[in-house]
């Protein structure tokens, strides 16, 4: 499929992306608000031109002119508009800096941007993602308005919320996705490959290298070179070893309430006089803190792990997740580097769409096509 040019909206640093890429498309320009992350997109898309920028004030002609990507290719247009605002997570810090109507969030409606774009460039087919939220917020309303416009620009849709877990990724993720096709068409969404067989924590990050609490480390090898599980294998660097081994600091007190929790615990399960060593508003945080399981997938990794991190502790080790043990439940190959600083890298992991789900969504794309 390597004839279509794929752009990518709203990049971040490219889970949607890299899905792509692994089914055999051309990931031809992208565009993202945040200068961090579209380097991210840069290094690990070399001959795509990745731009860092507004989508509000970038206007569609702007972008073809500034990537050299025509109007009249054969076009696919991927991206998520940012969520907050349709999360669950985080209302209140939102409600408090819109006055309390969180309705009026400029954020809601960036998924205008992203549909000039699809109007411009009338792709043969586009791929929204977005938190499973945007179906019911409001009252529906605004999804509402999304496939009313999809209709508008001649495309018939088809959207469903999918678990990563599902498609063999090693972490419970649910994802709402939009696909729009032309030429009278209707899109199928795959089927899943792994669901009653889950990957593990366990599966993604037992070869990764040996660390230890707040270690800054770029390339470090494997710590293991055989008994490896296929998708170690999948995501394995061939020159045996990985970059971004960087793990922030605990502190003392937290590292002593870990040492008290077994697999699976969350805060709440802990004795109170443990929970003392480090306290918290227990009926604002009742799962401040959690340990992964070996034998399960992890929950979702969200962006605040580059607040803390405290939520993904360690399955065995007294420590939170490294970022690249946090890439590799997210499904990021091991030759993907994320850019920027500790809590820049944690938040391009949380925030990206998946790989391996992407590529399932990809390779049905590419079967209709």
């Amino acid at each position: 499929m390597k004839d279509y040019k794929v752009i990518d909206l709203f990049s971040g640093a490219g889970g949607m992306s890299v899905g792509f890429d692994r089914a055999g498309f051309h990931i031809a320009a992208s565009i993202e608000l945040l200068e961090k992350y579209a380097k991210t997109h840069e290094i690990n898309f070399p001959e795509c031109r990745s731009l860092f920028g507004d989508i509000q004030t970038v206007s569609p002609r702007e972008f073809e002119l500034e990537t050299n990507v025509s109007k009249d290719d054969r076009i696919i247009i991927i991206g998520g508009p940012p969520c907050q605002t349709f999360s669950t997570a985080g209302q209140s810090k939102i409600q408090s800096l819109t006055k309390g109507d969180i309705k009026k969030d400029p954020r809601n409606y960036l998924f205008k941007s992203y549909f000039e774009y699809v109007k411009y460039f009338n792709p043969d087919v586009f791929v929204m993602e977005n938190v499973p939220n945007l179906q019911t917020k409001y009252g529906g309303e605004i999804f509402k308005n999304i496939l009313d416009l999809c209709r508008s620009l001649g495309y018939q849709t088809s959207y469903d919320v999918l678990n990563a877990a599902d498609y063999g990724v090693p972490q419970n993720r649910r994802r709402l996705f939009v696909v729009g096709f032309r030429k009278g068409k209707c899109f199928k969404f795959p089927d899943p490959t792994h669901r009653g067989n889950e990957r593990t924590v366990s599966d993604a990050i037992s070869d990764l290298p040996h660390i230890y609490d707040g270690i800054r480390a770029g390339l470090l090898p494997y710590s293991k070179v055989s008994n490896l599980t296929n998708y170690q294998k999948l995501l394995r660097n061939k020159k045996n070893e990985v970059d971004n081994n960087i793990c922030r600091v605990s502190n003392e007190r937290a590292k002593k309430v870990f040492s008290y929790m077994k697999q699976g615990d969350k805060y709440m399960d802990l004795p109170k006089e443990v929970r003392n060593i480090l306290p918290f508003r227990e009926d604002i945080f009742p799962d401040r803190l959690k340990r992964l399981s070996l034998d399960k997938p992890s929950w979702t990794i969200l962006a605040h792990i580059g607040m803390d991190g405290y939520r993904y502790i360690h399955p065995t080790e007294d420590r939170t997740l490294s970022v690249r043990e946090a890439a590799r439940i997210q499904s990021f190959p091991d030759n993907f580097v994320f850019n920027g600083n500790m809590r820049e890298q944690y938040i391009q992991v949380g925030n990206s769409v998946p790989p391996l789900l992407a590529e399932a969504i990809a390779n049905s794309v590419r079967k209709l096509l």
